[in-house]
C-alpha cells in the first residue's frame, strides 16, 4: 500500500496508507502507516475525516512536526514476564 502526506499551510494534513491509530488528542497523534510509525505534533488538532475503507486520515489544526518513529515493540504478556 502506498503512503502519501499532504500538508497545506501547516493547518490541513491528509495522510493516506494509515493502518492503525494508536492515540489522538489535540496535541499529539500516533499512527501506524504502511511505511512505518508516525508521530504528528501540533496545537488544537482535530480529526476532520477518517476513512477506514480508503485508509485516510485528515487532521485540521496547527501542525508543528511530522516524524517517523521507531516501530513499537510488541508488549509481552504479564505471565510471560513472570515465568521467564
Amino acid at each position: 500500500m502506498e503512503q502519501n502526506i499532504t500538508l497545506k499551510d501547516r493547518s490541513s494534513l491528509v495522510i493516506s496508507g494509515v493502518e492503525h491509530i494508536y492515540s489522538f488528542n489535540d496535541k499529539r497523534v500516533e499512527v501506524k502507516t504502511s511505511v512505518g510509525e508516525m508521530v504528528i505534533e501540533g496545537e488544537d488538532m482535530d480529526m476532520s475525516k477518517l476513512s477506514i475503507d480508503e485508509n485516510i486520515i485528515s487532521i485540521e489544526g496547527t501542525i508543528n512536526s511530522i516524524v517517523y518513529a521507531k516501530p513499537r515493540k510488541p508488549q509481552e504478556s504479564f505471565f510471560k514476564k513472570v515465568f521467564k
